[in-house]
């Protein structure tokens, strides 16, 4: 990537309207509540972490027997080779950890200026707040770990677009919903894989944050969707759709496939480990099953954003029964 390409890469240009509310009146009774729980449940990274402890020492920061349980290509690795991929696999795991945390603050601090009730405001405010925590914990970690690699292009190219958009509930559908739904899913995964206490404990405080962006966007969305105008509504029900192929990771053109760059270091051909991987891994089915079956789908349909006209396609790719 040229120099030019590596600055364009790191912009995002869009038009947004700043909303006042001058009412002052609460409007979401569940957002206040959430408000409240945000404000007591505030952690500090710099103190309520030991970053003296060293990392990976106490435990497998990724046991990788676990994590790749089911596929061919793990059961042929020397004892070398599993410890130099558990380094390397969790470092880009916890390096999209990361990326999606700073685009998860980007997003928030619009949402602050165009989200337009006050009360949905002033949680928003607190998600900023969080958001930059986790930032700062996650990259702490991951350089101790071994180093921060790349944004995976799916995962920039579905951020880019919440954070171009001009329309408040795509920036909380997509990111609130969809790329947080994806955070809790990845984090409870690798909270379940690791031995490492000082990531074990980072995950736990960072989850109990997640649960709160996640139901934001829920109570958000649920009052705004049965009036919106069919022409919207049908915008966002494509947008998931969109999303939700892409994320399902089954073949050669969906999932993270970044992972690949890491099959590359060790010497291996990364597109027969993604397929090898994708085909067998437990990990895979068990992320899916979580991300999709467990929570996303119902939460879509609740909100009513899984029309008759959209179900079809869902079930052509195997989302919907």
């Amino acid at each position: 990537m040229t120099t030019v390409q590596a600055e364009a890469a790191r912009r995002v240009t869009y038009q947004l309207e700043t909303l006042w509310d001058f009412d002052y009146e609460p409007t979401h009774d569940e957002l206040s509540t959430l408000y409240e729980t945000a404000k007591k449940n505030q952690w500090n990274g710099s103190t309520q972490l030991d970053w003296s402890r060293p990392v990976g020492k106490e435990g497998p920061v990724l046991n990788v027997k676990q994590a790749f349980a089911g596929t061919n290509f793990f059961t042929r690795l020397t004892e070398e080779q599993q410890r130099e991929m558990e380094i390397k696999v969790s470092a880009w795991r916890l390096s999209q950890f990361l990326h999606g945390e700073q685009g998860a603050l980007g997003v928030c601090g619009q949402l602050v200026n165009a989200i337009p009730e006050l009360d949905a405001k002033l949680y928003a405010s607190t998600q900023v707040v969080d958001e930059g925590r986790h930032v700062e914990v996650f990259e702490k970690y991951v350089k101790k770990l071994h180093k921060i690699y790349p944004v995976d292009p799916l995962l920039k190219a579905l951020i880019d677009e919440i954070l171009a958009t001009n329309l408040w509930e795509l920036k909380l559908l997509g990111m609130q919903m969809l790329i947080e739904g994806l955070a809790i899913a990845a984090f409870n995964l690798m909270r379940k894989q690791t031995g490492d206490p000082t990531l074990s404990t980072l995950l736990d405080y960072v989850l109990q944050d997640e649960g709160r962006h996640v139901n934001f966007g829920y109570f958000a969305l649920r009052r705004s969707i049965p009036d919106m105008d069919p022409a919207k509504r049908e915008y966002l029900e494509d947008f998931c759709f969109k999303a939700c192929d892409l994320l399902y990771a089954r073949d050669e053109r969906t999932g993270f496939q970044s992972i690949k760059t890491v099959w590359g270091e060790m010497g291996w051909d990364g597109d027969k480990i993604w397929r090898d991987t994708v085909a067998n891994s437990q990990t895979t089915k068990t992320f899916n099953s979580f991300l999709f079956q467990d929570n996303l789908m119902p939460r879509l349909q609740r909100l009513g954003l899984i029309s008759d006209r959209i179900t079809p396609r869902y079930r052509e790719i195997g989302l919907l029964a």
